[in-house]
């Protein structure tokens, strides 16, 4: 299931389109903190986010230009009672990719959201780098610290979800969903056996490292 950060701080607001988004299948995390929202951003992964603009700690804007100026690349959502064209300007300006104004049909945001989770994921080219790390994506080729190392598919796929998001905490069920295609073969073992066997084939270069509380990310 697709899943939300909202951030707003109309309890009443959140409370009735969390439910409404919860009733069609979201997984639905509502921050009121800007800043923290930032932080949840940067550190857990999220399918679309959907930002009121004032807010306390960091405003949406803050948040929509920190994040896609970190090299976040999900879809975010500008939900906000700002409706005049330089509002709009800005917003799109950091990097939001739609702006809803308040009051909104429902109905409306839930359009807005199917369509943003419908779009592809941008990819700058085929090559995707994190640290010393570089990853062709089309020839499938992995190259650390200048030495070329060979990945299986499997464990490409998952260096490749590291890469993209270096720094962020990817829970067991977050790459059950991510790796897995059918339940038989999504299990918390597969997911510690296809971590353990990528740790193996970095070597020395490894990076991927193990979360308390349970969950991996790539340490640079």
């Amino acid at each position: 299931m697709p899943k939300i950060i909202f951030v707003e701080d109309d309890l009443k607001l959140a409370e009735v389109v969390t439910a409404g988004l919860t009733a069609q299948d979201y997984v639905v995390e509502h921050i009121i903190d800007g800043a923290d929202a930032f932080y949840r951003l940067q550190n857990y992964h999220f399918d679309i986010a959907i930002l009121d603009w004032d807010v306390p700690g960091k405003s949406g804007v803050e948040v929509c230009r920190d994040y896609r100026n970190s090299g976040g690349h999900i879809p975010i959502l500008m939900l906000t009672g700002k409706s005049s064209i330089g509002d709009k300007e800005q917003a799109f300006g950091t990097g939001a990719d739609d702006y809803l104004t308040k009051p909104f049909s429902f109905k409306e945001l839930a359009m807005r959201v199917r369509a943003l989770l419908r779009r592809p994921a941008a990819v700058q080219g085929s090559v995707i780098t994190a640290g010393g790390i570089s990853m062709d994506l089309e020839k499938k080729n992995v190259t650390i610290g200048g030495e070329q190392l060979a990945l299986k598919p499997a464990e490409f796929s998952l260096l490749e979800l590291f890469v993209k998001s270096p720094g962020r905490v990817f829970t067991s069920a977050e790459l059950l969903t991510k790796l897995y295609h059918s339940e038989s073969e999504a299990t918390d073992e597969a997911v510690r056996q296809r971590v353990f066997r990528l740790r193996k084939l970095l070597g020395d270069h490894n990076c991927v490292k193990s979360v308390p509380g349970g969950g991996y990310r790539l340490e640079l």
